[in-house]
């Protein structure tokens, strides 16, 4: 059904209209510029013609077939405009009116209709409160869109849900010499779906890299289903406005103040292999590169410059990106010391200086792809005078037909005098930039984009040591008590039945009964309060550490009485301060399933707010790789004498809670902190935990 919105065979135009400043004329012009293929029928029930074209007083009147109609009349007469539609056998509507559920109240419901007259008549609707569609390809040339920006033909698809994000990023493509291939800027998107263009652009060969921009993710599974099959193929830009606004308040731990307004979208573009960014400029620059490159097979990078600076720019660039510039072969080197001048730097980047021309260039360019270790090739190109800069382009853009590896080209240069010395370049399909930084992000985009797409498909782990009936008890007695939080020995009692470390701990009403606990325990022991009330124990004085005796636990558990009035507490063993504090948290997302958190314990959690995020449930790569995003990772190495932290076991305890939280969709909150990581061999402990749910 898409390609008659993509691809329509016949367009309607109802609301077309002589007056210049109107959509309805807009569009009629966009689609005469464009050159589209096919007839244009422009409806309005009084001109006799739109544009020299005839019109007609109905889609009804129109005489031959109509794949795609465009609606611009008032939001009150869509709905009689839709009907009449459907008895024409019309296929899609694009619904360029505005005033439905963007604008709330009696909108809502004016779209709940057309949605409904819509699918009883067989159409599918594209908005409304959108602009429409456009798709360069020669076979059909259809501008069915109201905006300004000239069709230009390539190989980039752009989906926007906000029509001025899109028409920004379509303008600085065409500027760019990119172009594009198609694009779509749904608005309410009432009916096709941002996951349905995806899918059907992930099919087109015409289609390249795709771009899409989103504001809101209505079905977020079938996002990262689709966009997840579809990135396996050719990239996925994606850039998530509205990331500074404050979200839900973090009701009940410390994973849910780490959890941003945007965190889940960026958690769903990486769990999908989308390559997300938050500057306009950058994804532009990215989508121009890869559309006219070769994807490299991994982040391996040799950089050639004819002056210092540049280069060593674009090689922090690219390694602070996560790629790597590797050294290169003694054959690549021996090439390159028979061709080049004697003060030419023969290493990764490459220094042919300023005064190499042409053949230095070429020799350079082809050893560089020629070599192994050398994924894509970069070049930094200052135009001197007293060299044949041409001369070099041409070289140059010889070799980019037949070449397996990217070839990107960063030009500093005077643009007006060197215009030929640029064209050239681009001619051969080689993208120029004018900045070391520029050319770096859009190469070190396309690399890890390589390096994602490699990446196997490992299931998620599974364990067949879990009691799965104790968990669900607990949460049941939880809930048919009416409480919010799983009481603390109940919460320990879950742990230990999923196989995640926890101390040996016993909830108390009395003094006596808290020190026969501690008893039965052994000394040295915690002090904890067992309240729904208070989140943050130690800084309400709800925890005591090290009661290394019966006096002291006596003293503090008075003191604790006295200060929560009726309420239970936790005697806990005391495990230590020899591990490592972690945090490992888990949040349900609607729609999604959960996110599970990993990150620094104790009050580092909020202050240094180092965390990453995972979708639920993990296997162990994937557990692996969420601790190695942390900037206090090193920590987890060893530092300072300490020992490092049993990785392998920390991962099999965070795979553990994902099962927990995957098992029990009931958990809408959980909260282990801190965890002690411990040495080798010994696995890890949560001292703290809190389980909310509903």
């Amino acid at each position: 059904m898409l390609d008659s919105l993509f691809r329509p065979k016949s367009v309607a135009v109802i609301g077309a209209s002589n007056r210049r400043l109107t959509i309805g004329y807009r569009i009629i012009q966009n689609l005469l510029d464009s050159g589209y293929n096919g007839p244009v029928y422009p409806v309005h029930p009084k001109a006799a013609f739109i544009k020299s074209i005839p019109a007609y007083p109905t889609i009804l009147d129109v005489p031959g077939d109509v794949d795609l109609v465009h609606v611009v009349v008032k939001s009150s007469l869509v709905p009689m405009v839709l009907k009449d539609c459907g008895k024409k056998g019309v296929k899609v509507a694009i619904i360029n009116t505005a005033g439905f559920k963007e604008v709330g109240g009696d909108g809502i419901k004016a779209e709940e209709e057309i949605v409904k007259i819509a699918k009883d008549a067989g159409i599918r609707l594209f908005g409304p409160n959108c602009q429409g569609i456009m798709n360069s390809d020669p076979e059909v040339n259809a501008y069915c869109n109201f905006t300004f920006t000239k069709l230009r033909p390539g190989h980039v698809s752009l989906l926007a849900q906000s029509g001025g994000v899109g028409e920004v990023i379509n303008n600085r493509l065409y500027e760019l010499d990119a172009g594009i291939r198609m694009y779509a800027s749904n608005g309410n998107a009432c009916d096709v779906s941002i996951p349905e263009i995806i899918e059907y652009w992930g099919n087109d060969p015409g289609t390249r890299v795709i771009i899409c921009h989103v504001e809101s993710l209505p079905d977020p599974a079938l996002f990262l289903k689709v966009a997840k099959e579809v990135s396996k193929k050719k990239p996925i830009l994606g850039m998530k406005t509205g990331r500074t606004e404050a979200g839900a308040k973090a009701v009940g731990s410390h994973t849910g103040g780490l959890v941003k307004q945007d965190t889940t979208t960026e958690l769903i573009f990486e769990e999908a292999g989308v390559i997300s960014f938050s500057d306009e400029e950058d994804l532009c620059q990215a989508a121009y590169a890869i559309s006219r490159q070769p994807i490299p097979k991994g982040n391996r990078i040799g950089i050639m410059t004819n002056t210092g600076g540049p280069g060593i720019i674009s090689a922090d660039e690219l390694i602070e990106a996560g790629c790597e510039l590797p050294d290169l072969s003694e054959k690549t080197q021996a090439r390159l010391r028979e061709v080049l001048h004697a003060e030419a730097t023969i290493s990764n980047p490459v220094d042919v200086i300023a005064t190499a021309g042409p053949e230095h260039y070429k020799a350079t360019v082809e050893a560089l792809l020629d070599d192994e270790n050398i994924d894509s090739v970069l070049i930094n190109f200052i135009t001197p005078f007293f060299v044949d800069c041409e001369g070099v382009a041409r070289e140059i853009a010889a070799l980019a037909p037949k070449a397996q590896k990217p070839i990107m080209a960063i030009v500093m240069t005077e643009k007006e005098g060197w215009a030929k010395t640029i064209s050239t370049f681009r001619d051969a399909g080689i993208p120029v930039f004018d900045f070391p930084e520029t050319g770096a992000k859009a190469l070190a985009a396309m690399s890890n984009y390589a390096v994602r797409k490699s990446l196997p498909d490992e299931a998620p782990a599974e364990f067949s040591d879990v009691e799965k009936d104790v968990a669900a008890k607990k949460i049941q007695e939880t809930l048919d008590a009416k409480r919010e939080f799983v009481p603390q020995k109940a919460a320990i009692e879950m742990l230990e039945a999923y196989g995640i470390g926890a101390p040996k701990s016993a909830e108390v009403g009395t003094l006596d009964e808290a020190l026969k606990a501690a008893d039965a325990i052994g000394y040295p022991v915690v002090l904890k309060v067992e309240s729904e009330d208070v989140v943050h124990k130690s800084d309400s004085g709800g925890v005591a550490l090290n009661l290394k005796d019966k006096g002291a636990l006596e003293a503090s558990f008075k003191e604790m009485e006295g200060r929560f009035k009726g309420a239970r507490f936790l005697v806990a063993q005391f495990i230590g301060d020899d591990g490592i504090e972690v945090l490992f948290g888990a949040k349900k997302e609607e729609g999604l399933g959960h996110m599970v958190v990993f990150g620094l314990g104790g009050i580092f959690v909020e202050v240094l707010q180092d965390a990453a995020f995972a979708l639920a449930p993990l296997s162990k790569s994937r557990a692996i790789e969420i601790m190695k995003k942390l900037k206090g990772y090193p920590l987890l190495e060893g530092v300072r004498g300490k020992s490092p932290a049993d990785l392998d076991l920390l991962a099999d305890s965070l795979c553990r809670l994902s099962r927990l939280v995957t098992d029990n969709p009931q958990i809408t909150e959980l909260d282990l902190n801190p965890v002690f990581a411990f040495g080798k061999g010994k696995a890890p402990i949560a001292v703290d935990v809190r389980i909310k749910v509903k």
